[in-house]
Formats: structure tokens, sequence, C-alpha cells
């Protein structure tokens, strides 16, 4: 879903009641939507560039909060793996406080096969 027509190449230039109700959706809730690094488009239609096409469909979309909280974050389109879809990466550095907090077990990890030897590994 794209929010704004800057988030679009090609194609018919209009947004639907979708694209609107996506983007007031975001702003009543105070969401923001992380702008990507090194790139714009996260999907293209693989068409020559004369009529190529590209949108916005992956995105990271967090609480302003989250902003505020003195946080590195970076959000980046990964290289192009052979998909009309490019990979997405978001990087927070800085969350939380490290604290001393005692090794709990969690009962699940006891059902996985391999669990024994990879602690003894």
């Amino acid at each position: 879903m794209i929010k704004s027509l800057l988030k679009k190449k090609g194609g018919t230039r209009i947004l639907n009641k979708y694209s609107w109700a996506f983007q007031t959706f975001i702003d009543n809730i105070k969401l923001v939507d992380i702008v990507m690094s090194n790139g714009t488009f996260t999907w293209n239609n693989k068409k020559r560039r004369s009529v190529s096409g590209g949108l916005k469909l992956d995105r990271f979309i967090i609480s302003e909060d989250l902003m505020l909280k003195d946080k590195d974050i970076v959000a980046r389109v990964l290289p192009f793996g052979g998909s009309d879809h490019w990979s997405v990466q978001l990087e927070i550095q800085g969350i939380g406080t490290p604290r001393n907090r005692p090794f709990r077990l969690e009962n699940i990890w006891l059902s996985h096969p391999d669990f024994i030897n990879n602690i003894a590994n």
C-alpha cells in the first residue's frame, strides 16, 4: 500500500481511498514511516526503463515515542535479489538498558532435538 504519490513512479497518478485511509491511520495514531537511507522504491514492475514503474510497498512504521529516545534507527533497501521486491532491513541501536537479570530457562527449548548438544558445544 502506498501512502503518497512521492512513493510511486509510473502508472496511474492518483491515490485510491485505501491509500488515503492508510495515511490517515498512520497520522491518527502518531506513527512514523522510517525513510530508507539508500532508496525509495521497494518494488518494480521489471519493465523497460521507458515504461517501468516503482512503488514503496515495504516499510517500517514505528511509534513517535521510539523516535524521541535517542535511538539510532537506520532503514535500508538491500541489494537486488532477482525478485520484483527488494528486501528491507531495519537497525535500531540503543534499545533497552543492560541489566543484571538472572538466566531463565524456557521449557520449550528442551523440546528441540539439538538443545543438549548445542549447550554442550
